[in-house]
């Protein structure tokens, strides 16, 4: 699966799924008769969402055009660096 990303906000972006072959053109379709909560097409988002800005988590989705096209809010997760303790 390819990802289109534009950057709306500083914590929303609209992404795009686009299929690259038969078997993910048939698996947005599946998507397309269930519900915008869907596991599966959460996990796409996220993983979307994860190439383009790294350390972030998704908060919700909003479609413009369900399943492949949604407005995307996110927060920033910041990790602790590791730290040794002496």
């Amino acid at each position: 699966m390819k990802y289109h990303y534009m950057r709306i906000s500083p914590t929303t972006v609209r992404i795009e799924l686009i299929p690259e072959d038969n078997t993910e053109k048939m698996l947005l379709q599946d998507l397309a008769q269930s519900e915008p909560d869907n596991q599966a097409l959460t996990k796409l988002f996220e993983n979307g969402l994860g190439i383009y800005q790294s350390n972030t988590k998704l908060l919700s989705k909003k479609f413009m055009e369900f399943p492949r096209v949604a407005l995307c809010s996110f927060e920033t997760v910041t990790q602790l660096s590791d730290v040794g303790m002496a």
